[in-house]
């Protein structure tokens, strides 16, 4: 096979006559080093594309352009410190970088623990013996926490070993206060428990008075106290409000919505699900939308008396309705404050409150709402009802979206602080 000479430099060009310039032009090329260069070449391009892909595959693109920022985006709206928050969740501590602190025990026998453990701390609950307990673990920050919920959580099975405990307590009747007293009793006599924090459903009219007994002291050992509903009793250093929240005890869900429940035209101008009480503004409620020809586009379902527990059916027919409804109507319970409000929210339901004191001796209505500027409408009589269905009718879809995606983000952010709030305040008073 015929060898073609190297090409030769210019100034090479001119002197062919050259011996020493022709065996050097018909000297065979080095084969082995071009071979070897070729392949570390094909190597290295093959470790660069592998890593490429890895990148492509595993980051997100807007952190690859752009390392030095947040892959979290702002979208004008105020939420940078929530997005700040959520990616904290997201990518937890390695634990030989943050070392637990300590561990804390939730024992609950009231039905806002689960509130606060699935949708605050987005916990998971599993089934042990035979269903008749709930469990759940998770690390938040450098604290492990685990929750037990059921009919074997009894004052009688008492919580062996435990040195940092939280007690979700029930303290809305005399034999749901005498429940939780014995609960409390428990403490003294423990060899372990150094530290409890309570969270109370405290009375709905906010006779809570029972509860300063225990507070006095060192005695039952108790460093914070979370109350639900507006009580005086809240001073923000030793006794805290806490929310109500959604209704765990009848079934409602933790509802995932999809992208398409917030886009999609809801059907509901407004709705209103629930038990008209004779001589309570409930019934002004109804003869508010007996005088407006829009309560044909609202969902309106009322019964003349309270169920105990729903039905299937009646769990699930509120739970959809409630997502396909732009506003909720909550008027005055035993309480201001009521469940159809957090449900309301979580939903991206604009919540139209009515504005006035329930009997008893609480604070202001919706104290801690107020505090967080919940996006809702306050009406301090339902003769302003019609007037506010014609304002909801005059926003166009793409305002009634904003509105749905602005009252969404809230409320997460809300159930992020009540969160973060919650383990400040027990790390803080814990750590003795």
């Amino acid at each position: 096979m015929k060898r073609f000479p190297r090409f030769l430099s210019p100034h090479q060009h001119h002197d062919t006559s050259s011996k020493p310039l022709l065996s050097q032009q018909m000297k065979p090329p080095n084969k082995l080093g071009r071979r070897t260069r070729r392949c570390l070449s094909g190597c290295c391009l093959i470790i660069v594309s592998i890593l490429v892909i890895v990148l492509l595959g595993v980051l997100p693109i807007g952190w690859i352009l752009s390392p030095t920022n947040s892959y979290f985006p702002t979208d004008g709206t105020g939420h940078e410190s929530v997005l700040h928050v959520v990616k904290n969740v997201v990518v937890q501590p390695d634990s030989t970088e943050a070392p637990v602190l300590m561990s804390v025990d939730i024992y609950a026998d009231a039905a806002i623990g689960v509130y606060m453990w699935e949708h605050m701390f987005k916990g998971r609950l599993v089934s042990k013996l035979e269903g008749t307990l709930q469990y759940g673990f998770l690390r938040q920050g450098n604290i492990n926490w685990r929750f037990r919920i059921g009919p074997s959580i009894t004052p009688e099975a008492g919580f062996p070993d435990v040195e940092h405990l939280v007690l979700v307590l029930n303290g809305r009747s005399q034999e749901k206060i005498k429940r939780s007293q014995s609960w409390l009793e428990l403490v003294p006599a423990s060899a372990t428990v150094r530290n409890v924090a309570v969270v109370l459903l405290g009375d709905e009219h906010c006779n809570n008075e029972w509860l300063l007994w225990y507070l006095e002291g060192e005695k039952y050992r108790i460093r914070a106290v979370f109350v639900v509903y507006d009580s005086k009793l809240v001073d923000n250093k030793k006794v805290f409000q806490w929310p109500l929240g959604v209704a765990t005890y009848r079934g409602f869900p933790q509802l995932e919505l999809t992208t398409n429940d917030i886009l999609e035209t809801r059907p509901y101008l407004c709705h209103f699900m629930g038990t008209v009480y004779s001589n309570n503004s409930r019934v002004d409620l109804m003869k508010a939308l007996d005088t407006t020809p829009l309560k044909k586009k609202c969902y309106i379902q009322v019964r003349y008396d309270w169920p105990e527990q729903e039905t299937y059916q009646s769990a699930t027919d509120y739970a959809k309705t409630l997502q396909q409804s732009d506003s909720v109507l909550s008027p005055v319970g035993m309480n201001s404050e009521c469940y159809r409000v957090y449900e309301a929210l979580s939903v991206g339901s604009l919540p139209v409150i009515e504005d006035q004191k329930a009997p008893g001796v609480c604070d202001t209505p919706y104290r801690l709402l107020r505090e967080y500027n919940v996006p809702a409408m306050f009406i301090g009589d339902w003769d302003e009802l019609p007037g506010i269905l014609e304002y909801l009718t005059s926003l166009s879809d793409t305002e009634l979206l904003h509105q749905r995606n602005k009252i969404i983000k809230w409320y997460q952010k809300f159930l992020l602080s009540m969160r973060d709030k919650f383990v400040s305040v027990v790390a803080r008073n814990f750590v003795l």
